[in-house]
């Protein structure tokens, strides 16, 4: 039976997702000459950056990816016969494909670094711009508690964010549970996330149905046996590709309708 919803974070509860879509194109644009589309980004959506940003560097040509380790001072010497062979960005001449080939702690301090830059420009830019949650969302949270559904959070995003999100949005009284990609040691696609807010919740995996606005969470969810349904109010495009149901506006939604999609699934 129904006993447990679990919701993702960005573009699910609020629409951030787009913002982070922004940032991160703006780094890579800036900072490696790459202009990440929308459609691009999708793939990358729920993933933490621990994951997401050695996955983009791997599918870089070396050269610019030397190029940046070079402006940041990272000792970037090409392996095998180009080490110490002139600057890496001369070693990575001709070598496309090849990042590879890059000492391993080279895309570790690199991935790092991106990481850190990811989240300073997103704190900058919520603290200008600002940010709301999707229209409803707190009635529609209150909504399943009274129906007696255990609420948790489960996302690719940092504990800090998490917090000051559930503050913003003043549901924090609402929502049990939050297991983060701090929590976990694989992120979305895997499961764990998703598996470790049902055991913090103490419910079974099979009795909880995720909320999730990307591909990559439908998928983690599937494969944590849970039942799933898609969000689609976010300006970001999404791969509802893996939900039974999608749905885009919480002011008509209610704990009938999840346990319809339940239902569905479990049959």
């Amino acid at each position: 039976m129904l006993r447990a919803v679990i919701l993702d974070m960005d573009g699910t509860l609020l629409d951030t997702e787009i913002i982070h879509y922004y940032v991160i194109h703006d780094i890579l644009k800036r900072e490696l000459g790459l202009d990440l589309s929308m459609t691009d980004y999708l793939k990358y959506c729920g993933i933490p950056d621990q994951i997401m940003w050695p996955m983009i560097l791997e599918e870089l040509d070396s050269a610019p990816v030397l190029s940046l380790a070079e402006k940041w001072g990272m000792k970037a010497e090409m392996s095998g016969s180009n080490a110490g062979t002139g600057s890496s960005a001369e070693a990575a001449e001709g070598t496309a494909g090849a990042v590879e080939e890059l000492p391993e702690e080279v895309l570790h301090a690199l991935s790092a670094e991106l990481e850190r830059l990811h989240w300073e420009e997103y704190d900058e830019y919520i603290e200008k711009n600002g940010v709301e949650g999707f229209p409803g969302i707190k009635e529609f949270l209150m909504s399943l508690r009274k129906a007696g559904l255990r609420l948790a959070v489960a996302t690719g995003s940092l504990n800090r964010i998490v917090r000051k999100n559930l503050e913003m949005l003043d549901i924090e009284d609402l929502i049990e549970v939050a297991a983060t990609s701090e929590d976990c040691e694989k992120g979305k696609p895997a499961p764990d996330v998703f598996l470790h807010a049902a055991e913090k919740l103490g419910v079974d995996p099979g009795d909880c149905l995720v909320i999730e606005d990307a591909g990559n969470g439908l998928l983690g969810a599937r494969r944590a046996g849970m039942a799933c349904a898609g969000f689609d109010g976010s300006e970001l495009p999404s791969d509802m590709t893996l939900a039974p149901v999608v749905f885009s506006d919480y002011r008509k939604l209610g704990p009938e309708d999840l346990q319809e999609c339940y239902n569905l699934q479990k049959k």
